[in-house]
């Protein structure tokens, strides 16, 4: 199987200025400057400065009359069903695509033995306050001002679903390529901004299918953010990322990262993790939660592994004194496909399945070793 990736390259330049790009909405935290990347091996601090919550951050960043630009939001549910919804304006492969054009790309595999593939186009809208919300048709995801809650139902070809989503982490995610909030393309061009608002969600819901049946749905959820004024291809030529779950029956871990792959062969890496303690005495439920990595193109906290050929992935991430420099192993193979989404500029997104790993992650002293659960995905430019 071949991923259409490439193994590990990293490419860092010196800061030279933010590019000149959209306005984002008030009080949104992308494009301010923090170059430090957050080396928190021992879950020291529950919260970091680097990876607060802001739920400006998760609304649209490129208006629907704009003239140009898209906006892409990915919900992925690992429980009852895999379940993908990519919410989106505009079109990421086709400069001349209308913002306003809203559309909801969703697959969801093996509902009574089919597999669910349909879209649902329509005029995108939002609002802000107390209840942000952002709608395409009647289909809407709402959440709070405190990033807590993300609530969405959604209606398509006679199936209807609601998902309602508590954050179980109480930070976000922004990638920092170059020092500035959310940037994960390099600073000389058009910029590709994006966040993960929730890395870890607990899920309860309903699908209701054609036939009325009302199946229950549970799981964990990961939703990420991402916009740009300008389609990819013009400065994006491949763009993977990929959220690990990895387990046991005493924490469970969150690790996502991103390889960006620009012109040129320079490659950009992003990567987070945080760690959630279980519970007692009822140890199904992980109540103690912290960020433990946040980085963007730092050799020294992220050590990542892609092989296209084998179609395996490593990432590591190092220990410190507290953890006996035991460090953080994500040991996957890449398994079939979920769904491919293709832009109406030809470029295609592929999601896999991650069928197989193992996690080796330091605890109490100790290494321990845990199951994994996640995803991978694939952009890759037309040619």
């Amino acid at each position: 199987m071949s991923l259409g990736w490439i193994s590990r390259v990293s490419a860092l330049f010196a800061v030279t200025y933010l590019p000149s790009v959209l306005a984002f909405q008030p009080s949104a935290d992308y494009g301010q400057y923090k170059a430090d990347n957050l080396y928190n091996c021992s879950g020291a601090y529950p919260t970091s400065p680097l990876s607060v919550t802001n739920s400006a951050d998760t609304l649209p960043q490129i208006q629907p009359l704009s003239s140009e630009g898209w906006e892409h939001w990915e919900f992925f549910l690992h429980g009852t069903f895999p379940i993908i919804l990519r919410w989106s304006q505009g079109d990421q492969s086709q400069a001349d695509a209308t913002p306003a054009n809203g559309k909801i790309e969703i697959a969801i595999l093996d509902v009574n033995g089919t597999n669910v593939e349909t879209t649902v186009t329509g005029p995108l809208t939002y609002k802000d306050g107390d209840v942000n919300q952002v709608c395409i048709g009647d289909n809407t995801f709402q959440w709070d001002s405190d990033s807590l809650w993300y609530n969405l139902t959604l209606s398509a070809d006679g199936y209807t679903m609601v998902l309602n989503t508590y954050s179980a982490i109480l930070d976000t995610y922004h990638p920092n390529v170059g020092g500035y909030n959310g940037l994960l393309s390099s600073q000389d061009g058009p910029a590709l901004y994006g966040s993960v608002p929730v890395t870890r969600g607990q899920s309860i819901g309903y699908l209701t299918t054609p036939d009325k049946q009302n199946i229950s749905l549970s799981g964990l959820v990961l939703m990420k953010h991402m916009f740009s004024e300008q389609a990819l291809p013009s400065y994006v030529t491949k763009l993977s990322s990929a959220m690990i779950w990895g387990y046991s029956t005493l924490y469970y871990d969150s690790h996502l990262f991103y390889q960006v792959e620009q012109p040129g062969l320079t490659v950009h890496e992003a990567a987070y993790l945080s760690r959630a303690i279980a519970g007692s005495p009822d140890k199904s439920k992980f109540p103690s939660t912290w960020t433990t990595y946040a980085a963007s193109d730092d050799l020294s906290s992220l050590t990542l592994v892609i092989d296209p050929i084998g179609g395996t992935i490593q990432s590591t991430l190092p220990g410190c004194s507290v953890t006996n420099n035991a460090a953080y192993l994500f040991s996957v193979s890449v398994g079939s496909v979920i769904a491919e989404f293709t832009d109406l500029g030809g470029g295609k997104t592929t999601y896999y399945n991650l069928a197989q790993g193992f996690t080796l992650a330091p605890y109490n002293g100790s290494v321990v070793n845990g199951t994994i659960a996640g995803m991978y995905q694939v952009y890759e430019a037309p040619a």
